[in-house]
């Protein structure tokens, strides 16, 4: 058997998405990915057609502490229907291990993210895993309140 390429980010960002697509799918909300590296929004989600909110998916091999990732080459966009999503992946395919999803709206990515050297970092800082971790339901509560 052949040796399988090094995975690379663009693996991760892809695994990424379709893992939040799956996810967002159980929860009955409609996902649709958009082109790849056509835009700022990875993911357009919607339950029943009336509201819709944008996602923003950022997928990485296992990372752990410091858990930190770069949200753009720009400001990050701040709006109550644009959301976050980082996913950690096990880069090892023999373990079973679901990623770990941190899900943060983008009004806190906007405030909290820091410029190192051209791109702006978002840090998830040791001890606030719980603040994000599986927030399934920030996107539940937002496609929830569709203006009547």
């Amino acid at each position: 058997m052949s040796e399988i390429a090094k995975r690379t980010s663009k693996n991760a960002g892809d695994a990424g998405e379709y893992y939040v697509a799956y996810m967002l799918s159980k929860l009955g909300i409609s996902a649709a990915l958009t082109t790849s590296g056509s835009s700022a929004v990875d993911i357009i989600a919607t339950i029943d057609g009336s509201k819709s909110i944008s996602i923003q998916v950022k997928g990485s091999w296992a990372r752990t502490q410091p858990r930190q990732w770069m949200v753009g080459k720009h400001i990050p966009t701040n709006s109550p229907d644009y959301f976050y999503v980082f996913c950690n992946m096990s880069e090892d395919i023999s373990h079973k291990n679901i990623p770990e999803v941190f899900i943060v709206p983008s009004e806190i990515v906007a405030s909290q993210s820091t410029w190192q050297h051209t791109v702006p970092l978002f840090k998830i800082g040791k001890g606030e895993d719980s603040k994000y971790l599986d927030r399934w339901d920030f996107i539940q509560s937002a496609l929830a309140h569709a203006p009547s």
